[in-house]
């Protein structure tokens, strides 16, 4: 049996595939998500052949003491959250994402445990030299010692009109004590960011106000009672009175909360560059725009100077259609074998097979449609041992257990039901009439995958949060369940999730097709 490391390991999608070709026993899975762990090691630790060590949080690990328990690691598999690649003069919620270090840490893992094999998924920025790694303290000199090139880029943390409204604000954002002393506890900054974003939505500012302004008002007089500066003390005395009286009028300090949040966008986001460690220098242009002058570098580069000629490495995109998933989903999948296991032999990359049967939603859904979807996560599991609807071939291969778990869906508000009735299959948000989108402030900005009648006679676009889209069933008028979104991704009904309805939703959308992975699994596996 093949020893095999799953890094970032989720509820199991790629797990679950290398399982299935019967000769890989995993011996160690990363993940740090509660609730994807708990799904994880429920699914996989009854019949994995052997104890599976649970680690919660790579950074820092010892892979070596791996090598200790098990003499020898033969796969390294995961996928590295593909948004921790920072893209240089592009502004983002989070200039710097901590996810970097992680994609970092998957290849010191390779590094440590020599593998003969690894797999790589979803992490096309591999090739990309816009997607970059940002210069820091932390391994400047490994960096400069493997002779990595680096180039000058710019992150903007503020605009002209953030930099003008907080005199001072470059000297503020030099000095990281300067920010601590400006800076508001996340949770107040927090609710005012999610109170401003809604200042004209009309169906959510109210509904928000009623929820939450007894928790703001309270965490607003908590802060001013600390010694707070005088430009957030003037701006919280403000919203403080408008939200504390009888009725709430927006306007009253939209201008207040405008440029307190603006600010505490830029504070935090200078507190990114100095949390991360980066080396920089703090720059205003002469536009008033404020900047971090930073050093970067390409991620490939960084990945083969590591690496060096220890593997040999090959990727390219590949879409789980090709492999019986009913879904039309794309990934980027990176191979490497280890170059005294490869030998003289090349290294080639999976490919489209020359016949496939295209699955569509029908053939993976539709004989669970006559059975209730609830909107309780704690719903007991569905007995399905005697079918009453036809069943297609592909569903039998997902029927490996007699009772359905996971059938539950999220609770929908009546205007949502309304706007299900409305909309025709195949067809999405865009296609409703405008007063069954006046609660939008921006309908014509509404991605296409939100409010999907998914199309029966077709496989499905690629699955996500299905919750957050609301994707909504062909024919019933409700959103799809996390054990239909589960088919789409080919996990078998005996496969559960736990934790959240969000977790569940969440855990599917992020996960590997098993049958991709195993597909994968077959082909890696043939090399080694």
């Amino acid at each position: 049996m093949l020893k095999t490391v799953d890094l970032f390991a989720g509820a199991g999608g790629l797990s679950l595939g290398f399982h299935r070709t019967g000769k890989v026993q995993i011996v160690a899975a990363a993940e740090i998500n509660r609730n994807a762990s708990k799904t994880y090691m429920k699914n996989f630790q009854k019949n994995n052949g052997g104890p599976i060590e649970l680690i919660e949080n790579i950074v820092g690990y010892d892979f070596r003491s791996l090598i200790g328990k098990h003499e020898s690691i033969d796969l390294v598999i995961g996928g590295p959250p593909c948004q921790g690649f920072s893209n240089a003069n592009r502004q983002k919620n989070h200039v710097i994402s901590m996810n970097n270090i992680l994609v970092k840490e998957y290849f010191r893992a390779i590094k440590e445990l020599h593998p003969r094999a690894f797999v790589m998924e979803n992490v096309s920025m591999l090739q990309s030299d816009t997607h970059r790694f940002y210069d820091s303290s932390i391994d400047h000199d490994e960096v400069v010692r493997y002779g990595i090139k680096m180039r000058p880029d710019k992150i903007k943390i503020a605009d002209t009109d953030v930099a003008a409204i907080a005199t001072g604000l470059l000297d503020i954002v030099k000095s990281e004590a300067a920010i601590k002393e400006n800076i508001l506890p996340k949770k107040l900054f927090s609710k005012l960011n999610v109170l401003y974003k809604n200042r004209n939505n009309p169906r959510r500012l109210p509904r928000f106000i009623e929820v939450n302004k007894t928790a703001i008002t309270n965490l607003i007089a908590t802060t001013l009672e600390n010694d707070i500066t005088e430009y957030n003390r003037v701006r919280l005395q403000i919203i403080h009175t408008v939200l504390a009286s009888e009725k709430y009028h927006a306007e009253d300090c939209e201008d207040a909360l405008a440029s307190l949040v603006s600010l505490q966008k830029t504070l935090r986001s200078a507190q990114e560059i100095y949390d991360n460690k980066l080396i920089h220098t703090f720059e205003q242009q002469t536009d008033g725009t404020i900047v971090a002058n930073v050093q970067s570098y390409s991620v490939i580069e960084y990945v083969d100077a590591i690496l060096g000629t220890s593997y040999k490495q090959v990727g390219a995109t590949v879409n789980a259609l090709w492999f019986g998933v009913p879904q039309d989903r794309k990934r980027y999948i990176t191979m490497g074998v280890r170059a005294d296991v490869l030998g003289a032999r090349d290294l080639c990359m999976l490919e489209e097979p020359d016949t496939y049967e295209m699955i569509t939603v029908e053939d993976a859904i539709f004989d669970l449609k006559g059975y209730p979807a609830s909107e309780e996560k704690s719903s007991a599991p569905i007995d399905i041992s005697a079918p009453d609807m036809p069943i297609s071939e592909y569903a039998k291969k997902m029927r490996d257990s007699e009772q359905l778990h996971n059938h539950i869906v999220t609770a929908s508000t009546p205007e949502a039901i309304r706007r299900f009735k409305a909309i025709p299959e195949g067809k999405n948000f865009h296609s409703l009439s405008k007063e069954l989108t006046t609660t939008y402030s921006k309908p014509d900005r509404t991605q296409n995958t939100i409010y999907l009648r998914v199309n029966r006679k077709a496989p499905s676009g690629t699955v996500v949060n299905v919750r957050k889209s609301m994707w909504i069933h062909p024919e019933l008028h409700r959103a799809i369940s996390v054990r239909e979104a589960a088919r789409l991704q080919s996990f078998p009904d005996s496969f559960v999730f736990y934790g959240t309805k969000d977790s569940q939703y969440q855990q599917v959308g992020n996960a590997v097709p098993p049958l991709l992975a195993q597909a994968i699994a077959n082909h890696i596996i043939a090399y080694i």
